[in-house]
């Protein structure tokens, strides 16, 4: 289908959760997962969905869906998922905005991606019940890192990098 997942930022710079216990939306905005349309043309994205591993001591790990897609993309663009609620981008930082075409949101104020165990999103074409793309990342990512692809693995890059 020519979805690639390019890079994510699992581990926003600073605390995870305000003083009364919900993150901020800037903050909840800064987690995200990139994909792009590597072909030459225009994808539909109906029945895509993306997917990631749950985390949950003492309980296994399961695929929970994360997100659901209604447009197309076209050749070469980018699309940021941002943890959070549907914001105006005037919320979202600016190093969040930087690099990608359509930003799109969880619809859920919780973040998404683990940290303490890693995580793999998964690209998912429910018709064809095919997987699209995925890659994983270590645990412990830092701080304010990006992840970038290389290879089925998603590493750290400079904190700070400049991306596209």
């Amino acid at each position: 289908m020519g979805l690639t997942i390019i890079r994510i930022k699992p581990n926003p710079a600073g605390k995870d959760r305000a003083r009364h216990g919900n993150a901020t939306p800037a903050q909840l905005a800064g987690e995200w997962v990139d994909f792009r349309n590597d072909t030459g043309a225009a994808v539909s994205l109906d029945g895509v969905t993306l997917w990631h591993l749950t985390y949950a001591p003492g309980r296994n790990r399961e695929w929970e869906q994360v997100v659901g897609f209604a447009f197309t993309l076209p050749a070469g663009q980018i699309v940021r998922v941002h943890s959070g609620q549907r914001r105006d981008l005037s919320v979202v930082r600016p190093e969040d905005q930087a690099g990608a075409d359509l930003h799109v949101f969880t619809g859920k104020d919780a973040y998404v991606w683990n940290n303490e165990q890693g995580d793999t999103p998964l690209l998912f074409k429910a018709a064809t019940k095919t997987t699209i793309d995925r890659a994983s990342y270590d645990p412990n990512p830092p701080e304010g890192a990006i992840l970038i692809r290389q290879g089925d693995k998603l590493i750290p890059v400079a904190v700070h990098a400049t991306i596209r």
